[in-house]
């Protein structure tokens, strides 16, 4: 690929937000695809509350009671996926693109598990962490397909055998969504953030 056709990434980092008010600011990602201010948006946050996130599909009355004993606030996604239990440590983000910026070497089924091979490339030669304590999952796992954190698939990052890091897409005609969420990674935010945006400029420009 040359540098003609190079995708800006747009980034935009926001300050903890409410939950509701995250997920209305994910979906704008898209309109502002639309209004062709930008083929690629990147928006990193966090949370000013803990809270739990169910995919599109999903319905609160299938989780495990143990998972909502402390009544969390529950906000749904436009992405799909299981339930994410958002904590205020951690990094989440949003990623819009355009169909026409989208890799076109990686199928859109394998663009997360790109993503998380990059980040993990970009973390081990910051020497943020180690090669041997990160690991990419080759196979999906058995487990309660409910809940994200305790159910690795395919192409998710692992840090010493635990999960830290998973992520649901969606595709429309014209654009992709993915939503992410990265935690409990030993890992100051300022690191994670400038590891994430290079991870993602490196897979929308894979050849």
């Amino acid at each position: 690929m040359d540098a003609q056709q190079l995708v800006s990434l747009s980034v935009v980092v926001d300050p903890p937000g409410d939950p509701v008010a995250n997920m209305a600011a994910d979906q704008s990602l898209l309109q502002m695809l639309r209004s062709g201010s930008a083929s690629a948006i990147l928006r990193i946050y966090q949370w000013n509350r803990p809270a739990v996130s169910i995919g599109r599909r999903q319905l609160a009355e299938d989780l495990p009671p143990s998972f909502l004993q402390a009544q969390p606030l529950l906000v749904r996604r436009p992405t799909g996926g299981g339930a994410v239990m958002h904590r205020l440590d951690e990094l989440t983000y949003a990623l819009a693109v355009s169909r026409e910026a989208s890799p076109r070497k990686i199928p859109l089924r394998d663009i997360v598990g790109a993503l998380h091979r990059c980040l993990r490339q970009e973390l081990i030669r910051r020497r943020d962490v180690s090669a041997e304590d990160l690991s990419i999952v080759e196979r999906d796992f058995s487990g309660p397909a409910t809940l994200c954190f305790s159910a690795p698939v395919r192409g998710d990052l692992m840090f010493q055998g635990r999960k830290v890091a998973g992520a649901a897409l969606r595709v429309w005609r014209e654009a992709i969504l993915i939503q992410g969420s990265i935690q409990g990674l030993p890992v100051r935010q300022d690191q994670m953030r400038e590891a994430l945006r290079s991870a993602i400029q490196r897979t929308l420009n894979a050849s």
